[in-house]
């Protein structure tokens, strides 16, 4: 055991808001804190681990992952590809050359995706042939020089289309998928309105002075719903040739070679460095992206690298085994899905290595907080119970950070989030309030050190934060999670009616918390090994009992939510609406209100064909992905009413009775369905409450 370190730490953070220190816990006032905090005194043992880092070494691991893609224009390397086989291959070898043990691949089976590249040659403005490159999406295209029109759609909506016919022709269209609807939607209404294939531009919020960044995202959507990624410019050049030629369309020469493989074989890979308890901390980082993806996340893959490297040269001797995991197809694998991300870290847990939740300690999660030239923000997202122990360790080196750091909730978008339901909590790297490779970068041709250059200095920062995260994980004997946090927030997010209901519960669930602990900090203090380990394994029941009662996600952003919001939220905005139908006001109902209601807003702007099949996507096709479970009931149907308001919008005086009782019945629907969750809100709370006090009373 290395509990007691060799150069001890001068002073203990406190952080009373969440009400823990580091492994242990402190009652002092944000005040005292202030003014009797010195500086951190660092243990030899870290210091040894910051002086190893290789940053040349990290460069270069970040340099030739970022080199491998499947196609010479735009690169792409994804799940099952063979740029994701190459890149596998080459980070065995990594692992093995800086000494890990137990270096390993994992088949798994994803949905894969070969893209080797798509073009278009067409007759521009100026009257001059001219060729573009196209990105794709994980679609399934194929053509070899295939004569065929291109129509410009607008936005892809379904008035859009109106007057134009499009069968068998490409679509041209623009899309903020950040702000208004993601890829699948104008792909599938493409297809519903028989087109050959979507071509999108995606929009940044910060545009590229010379407009060539191709912007993708995962297409939550059908692979027979073809659709490719174009820049700007291209865009431009191509919307200039069909104004010239004077009708709707132009004659294109088109090149695709995208495809989607059911069954194909994708890779985990991993590597050790093995410790003398029953416990393991898991580093995480994924090889592949989309185009070059320098940062997101070859950068990650370096950073775990080197933290891995520094640790071994150092002669760190961890007492937990940290297992050093790198995924594959973690930005797509499954076709037809809603959640098609994280599919090779789902499967590594779910179907390889079930076994490893048994004595998970925790996750830290390298991918994000990318350190391109100009950032001043960073930041982590954490299970909400290692939120104050995140922010402790970060702290410790606030003296010497460059950065502006923020702590934040955890995410569905990394592949933790998976993980973390089954009862391992994570610290990810995040971003903070924002960063320049979020608005330029993400996803995109710019994700190069070219357009977006390495802040050397930031990375050397990321991977000793990083590191030291891990190895003070490694020094707690007892998981350092803070029940307290989850019941407060799960407290705060309550509306003001249902409080009352919870309130005996919440009180009871705090209670319950501090005498947990209680009992944590003395067996952290008491070094027994043995006792630590089964505390952890009862704690990560209560942790377990708070995720599978209260953690959801809303239908359309697919943000981790607490369960009650999606219903308290439709419930408060078809009360809204219905009240201001009776006054008369469809426009403000319709733009204010009903718009927000779950699907709403997709029903008003494409066919009924192209939404019914994304809501029946979402629960269709998620059994084997880490979106299961976690929508129970379905969404308030209001595609009828939206119809119908649709056509009255502008109708002085109309009358919209049946539209009201329509909502009315709607209303009393989600009313009913809130009232189950808050029924198994409750439940799960008093399960937790249960599990900690028998934790307590060693029953």
């Amino acid at each position: 055991m290395k509990k007691i370190l060799a150069v001890l730490m001068s002073v203990v953070f406190a952080f009373t808001i969440f009400g823990v220190t580091g492994c242990g816990d402190s009652q002092q006032s944000q005040e005292e804190e202030a003014a009797e905090q010195p500086a951190a005194e660092l243990s030899e043992e870290y210091t040894a681990f910051a002086d190893a880092v290789d940053m040349d070494f990290a460069k270069e691991v970040n340099k030739t992952v970022a080199s491998f893609g499947d196609d010479e224009a735009v690169g792409m390397r994804s799940a099952g590809s063979p740029a994701e086989k190459e890149t596998c291959d080459y980070l065995e070898g990594v692992m093995n050359d800086i000494g890990l043990n137990n270096v390993t691949v994992d088949d798994i089976t994803v949905d894969g995706w070969t893209f080797n590249g798509a073009n278009i040659t067409f007759t521009n403005a100026k009257g001059e042939e001219q060729k573009i490159d196209l990105g794709g999406y994980q679609t399934t295209i194929q053509a070899d020089n295939q004569e065929v029109e291109l129509v410009y759609v607008n936005r892809g909506t379904e008035a859009d289309y109106e007057g134009l016919d499009v069968t068998g022709k490409l679509v041209l269209f623009e899309v903020n998928q950040e702000e208004d609807w993601w890829i699948n939607y104008p792909a599938y209404q493409a297809k519903a309105k028989g087109a050959l294939c979507a071509v999108a531009m995606r929009e940044f919020v910060n545009e590229d002075e010379d407009g060539t960044r191709i912007g993708v995202q995962d297409v939550c959507g059908p692979a027979d719903a073809p659709a490719l990624a174009i820049s700007r410019k291209d865009c431009n050049a191509l919307k200039k040739a069909i104004k010239a030629s004077g009708g709707d369309s132009i004659k294109v020469k088109f090149n695709a070679d995208s495809k989607v493989t059911e069954n194909a074989t994708s890779h985990n890979l991993y590597g050790e460095i093995p410790g003398a308890e029953d416990e393991t901390i898991f580093v995480f980082s994924h090889m592949d992206g989309y185009f070059h993806a320098a940062y997101d996340d070859a950068w990650g893959v370096a950073v775990s690298m080197a933290i891995a490297k520094a640790m071994i040269e150092s002669g760190f001797t961890p007492d937990k085994t940290i297992r050093f995991c790198i995924h594959g197809s973690e930005e797509w694998g499954r076709e037809g899905s809603e959640y098609d991300w994280s599919t090779g870290a789902y499967e590594e847990i779910m179907t390889n290595h079930p076994d490893w939740v048994n004595g998970g300690f925790a996750i830290v999660n390298n991918d994000s907080g990318y350190t391109v030239k100009g950032e001043s923000n960073k930041g982590t997202r954490c299970s909400i119970e290692l939120k104050a122990f995140a922010k402790s360790s970060v702290d410790e080196l606030a003296d010497s950070s460059k950065y502006k750091w923020k702590h934040q909730n955890l995410s569905t978008y990394t592949e933790d989030f998976q993980w973390t339901r089954v009862g391992i909590p994570a610290i990810c790297a995040g971003d903070g309030d924002g960063t320049s490779y979020d608005d330029n970068g993400y996803h995109s041709t710019y994700d190069s050190w070219k357009y977006q250059p390495l802040d050397e200095e930031g990375m050397a920062e990321m991977i000793r934060t990083f590191g030291k995260v891990t190895m003070d994980l490694d020094d707690c004997l007892v998981r350092p999670m803070n029940f307290t946090a989850r019941i407060k927030n799960f407290e705060k997010s309550l509306n003001e009616d249902a409080k009352p209901q919870f309130a005996e519960a919440i009180e009871e669930a705090y209670a319950a918390s501090d005498a947990l602990k209680a009992v944590m900090n003395e067996v952290e203090e008491t070094s027994d090994d043995a006792a630590a380990t089964e505390l952890n394994k009862q704690t990560q029941e209560v942790y377990l009992a708070f995720q599978d009662s209260l953690l959801g996600l809303d239908f359309i952003n697919v943000d981790a939510i607490i369960r009650h919001d999606m219903y308290e939220d439709n419930v408060a905005n078809l009360d809204a609406t219905i009240k201001a139908l009776e006054a008369g006001n469809i426009q403000e109902a319709y733009d204010d209100y009903l718009w927000a209601i779950d699907w709403s807003w997709y029903d008003m702007n494409f066919d009924k064909e192209t939404c019914d099949y994304m809501k029946n996507q979402l629960f269709e096709k998620r059994d084997d992905t880490w979106g299961a479970g976690l929508i129970k009931y379905p969404h308030a149907d209001t595609n009828a009413v939206v119809v119908s308001l649709g056509e009255k919008y502008d109708t002085e005086g109309a009358d919209v009775s049946e539209e009201i009782e329509a909502l009315k019945q709607i209303k009393t629907q989600q009313e009913g369905y809130l009232k189950e969750v808050y029924a198994d809100e409750l439940a799960g709370i008093q399960k937790a409450t249960e599990l900690m006090n028998n934790i307590v009373t060693g029953e």
